[in-house]
């Protein structure tokens, strides 16, 4: 939306009717105080840092609300990462190789689909292949990985 402030200025008028929760912690239902307008918005805030609105019609709108019925384009952390790739977002470069940001993601990705593939998380991070490698190998389960051990740490 820019750097004149114009995103805080449109979701300020934008209020938050019902969250995704649960699996879909990124997702949920907004309305327009302004214009009436329902949107759907997925705030990615780990590799893009930027939030995905989705026009809904009254009809999706009722359907999320009455029914817990959401359009399946934002559903998935997956299509949330391919969506700022198709609208040509360039992806935060992080400094930190083992950034919390980037394992969380990758966590994210595997509970979400178990078989993705080293490449696919490459991508969909913005990293190297190699670096996605280190990313899975330090993210694996397991007692006393350096992952687990800080997270244990930090009391995640």
């Amino acid at each position: 939306m820019g750097g004149d402030d114009l995103d805080e200025r449109v979701l300020a008028t934008i209020e938050n009717v019902v969250d995704h929760g649960g699996d879909a912690w990124w997702l949920y239902l907004s309305q327009c105080r302004a214009c009436g307008q329902h949107w759907m918005i997925a705030q990615e805030e780990r590799i893009f840092d930027e939030y995905f609105l989705r026009r809904l019609t009254v009809d999706e709108a009722n359907r999320i609300s009455a029914n817990g019925e959401w359009p399946v384009e934002l559903l998935s952390y997956e299509r949330v990462l391919k969506t700022g790739h198709a609208l040509h977002i360039r992806p935060c470069i992080f400094l930190e190789r083992l950034s919390p940001s980037l394992m969380w993601a990758v966590e994210e990705l595997r509970k979400e689909r178990s078989d993705i593939s080293v490449e696919e998380i490459a991508f969909l991070l913005g990293v190297t292949e190699k670096q996605a490698k280190r990313l899975l190998a330090a993210a694996s389960p397991g007692y006393g990985s350096r992952w687990q051990r800080m997270r244990h740490r930090l009391g995640v």
